[in-house]
């Protein structure tokens, strides 16, 4: 007996069960998070056909019918794509046909699984950039929060990891925060990349119906069809990778950001001070409090990065048109999402519980040594030569 479920492109032919199992992969485990966005995508695919006089109306509205009820049984959690689906369209269509019958059949005229592919991942780069942009906003005002409560404070500016010159908490939170608004501004213009709507390029060549891919394009929230018709395919992955470098930049903030309180949060250094309820215990050291969220902080911003290699390597020296390669893209991708907004949540809660050191803070700033360039510039502007008054700066430091 065959553990997989019959696929839809079966012709009664021979099927290598190991072939199977291997070219699924754990797809359908990636799928499960598309089932919504699948739906979603038929249900304005079939309104599109009704509306071209390729399908009867009372046949689309009984299919339409189904998705709805299929959608909201997924909801109440009474089902799922599982092992044995090749992936959720399969999932979704075998359901539909056991639901209403025959009529369930119907709903892939006009439609390739490539192109319903391509819809749910613009569907889904939609949502998800939606709440990326909802939590970045949420960090970036918790940067302004320390800003506002501790930016008088002084702090000694750095370079080479040396002290340098004088600076405050306002503007180092503030260095943060202004990195955190390009992300949000980069974010906004990656989103080009996932504005059009795919459907209606079946496999890469179009589909020879008088489809009407503007409305399925509207229904769906898109600012139009992609045209054409094969940069669907051409582009394929190209969304996914834009929106996991915005991710990488992000990533990149949020390390630095955590490296910065790791470094300070140090005895050594003592400037800032970690919450307790955010920090952990060691297990034969009594009076250690370690830093395991800053330093995983960092550690999965370094992994953010890392997905951006592993999506961007499936997609490099594929000739044009499709290829089974793109379904390892969703791994890296759903990866890099899931672990950065993890991150980025649980640093905007424990940002404005820091409490910094102000006793550490004065000594470190008033170091006579950060004086030496406003001596020099003052000097300078007095009349001096920049450089005399650089090497008498030098000789009293």
């Amino acid at each position: 007996m065959s553990k997989h479920h019959k696929p839809i492109w079966d012709r009664g032919q021979g099927i290598d069960e190991e072939m199977m199992s291997y070219t699924i992969g754990d797809d359908w485990q990636q799928d499960q998070r598309l089932v919504e966005v699948d739906i979603r995508g038929s249900i304005a695919h079939v309104a599109g056909l009704i509306r071209a006089g390729l399908l009867p109306e009372e046949c689309g509205m009984n299919i339409r019918k189904g998705l709805t009820d299929l959608l909201e049984s997924w909801t109440r959690g009474e089902w799922n794509v599982e092992p044995a689906d090749e992936d959720v369209h399969s999932a979704i269509e075998r359901r539909l046909i056991d639901l209403i019958g025959e009529d369930g059949g119907r709903m892939h005229l006009g439609r390739s699984r490539n192109d319903q592919v391509a819809v749910d991942m613009r569907l889904w780069l939609r949502r998800a950039a939606g709440e990326t942009k909802e939590v970045l906003g949420a960090l970036h005002n918790a940067c302004l929060k320390v800003a506002d409560n501790s930016g008088e404070l002084p702090i000694p500016g750095y370079t080479h990891l040396r002290r340098a010159m004088p600076s405050t908490v306002f503007d180092w939170i503030s260095a943060h925060g202004v990195a955190l608004a390009a992300d949000l501004a980069d974010l906004q213009q990656a989103a080009a990349r996932w504005s059009r709507c795919p459907l209606g390029s079946g496999s890469g060549y179009g589909i020879p119906l008088p489809l009407d891919r503007e409305f399925v394009a509207e229904e769906l929230g898109f600012e139009g069809p992609e045209e054409p018709v094969t940069a669907v395919q051409h582009s394929r992955g190209r969304a996914e990778l834009a929106y996991v470098t915005v991710l990488e930049a992000i990533a990149l903030d949020v390390g630095k950001l955590a490296a910065d309180l790791w470094l300070y949060s140090t005895s050594e250094f003592a400037f800032v001070k970690l919450p307790i309820p955010f920090t952990t215990g060691s297990s034969l050291m009594p009076q250690k409090r370690n830093p395991d969220l800053i330093e995983l902080l960092r550690a999965n911003a370094r992994q953010v990065v890392a997905e951006r290699g592993a999506l961007l390597a499936v997609l490099q020296d594929l000739p044009s048109g499709y290829h089974r390669d793109f379904q390892l893209i969703k791994p890296p991708l759903f990866r890099a999402h899931d672990r950065l907004l993890a991150s980025i949540k649980i640093l905007t809660r424990c940002l404005p519980s820091l409490e910094f050191q102000t006793e550490a803070l004065s000594d470190a700033a008033n170091d006579p040594d950060l004086q030496a360039t406003a001596k020099a510039l003052m000097a300078a502007a007095n009349g001096q030569s920049f450089r005399a008054a650089y090497r008498e700066s030098s000789i009293q430091s």
